[in-house]
């Protein structure tokens, strides 16, 4: 039995979170659509109750594709800021939408953080794990090498 044909990669989808994205995250992204020759896409997710304010809390902050851009130029890549497509969806349901959202990709990239013992055990199964049981392309998971970088 022959193994499939090898299909080049073509399409990353990056998944970026608000203000505390890891560089880490970035550069692997960068690094493999260089080296793949592949065309690399900024995500953002957010609730659409970002920006709203709450009487129960802060509101959660409503991220725009400036912000998004700034990501990638405080870390060296002045010119991808520019070029780089940027999208911003709205969703309460995050594994459904990036599901959607990477029909067409061939790899889909998101950084990782440790979940505080309370969230874990009120919902045991992460985000991440949710993720990749609805997507169909493969999936990086670019964790923090320590909290000190």
């Amino acid at each position: 039995m022959q193994p499939p044909p090898i299909k080049p990669v073509g399409k990353i989808v990056l998944v970026l979170s608000g203000p505390k994205v890891h560089a880490r995250v970035l550069h692997e992204a960068v690094r493999l659509s260089t080296l793949l020759d592949a065309k690399l896409y900024a995500v953002h997710m957010r609730s659409p109750k970002a920006g709203n304010p709450s009487m129960m809390m802060e509101p959660l902050p409503a991220y725009t594709e400036e912000d998004i851009r700034l990501h990638f130029s405080t870390r060296g890549y002045e010119e991808l800021a520019k070029t780089v497509p940027v999208r911003i969806f709205d969703s309460t349901n995050f594994p459904k939408l990036l599901a959607k959202i990477t029909e067409e990709a061939d790899l889909l990239i998101m950084g990782h953080k440790q979940r505080n013992r309370i969230l874990a055990f009120l919902n045991p199964q992460s985000v991440k794990l949710q993720i990749t049981d609805v997507v169909s392309c493969p999936v990086m998971v670019v964790p923090k090498v320590d909290a000190g970088e």
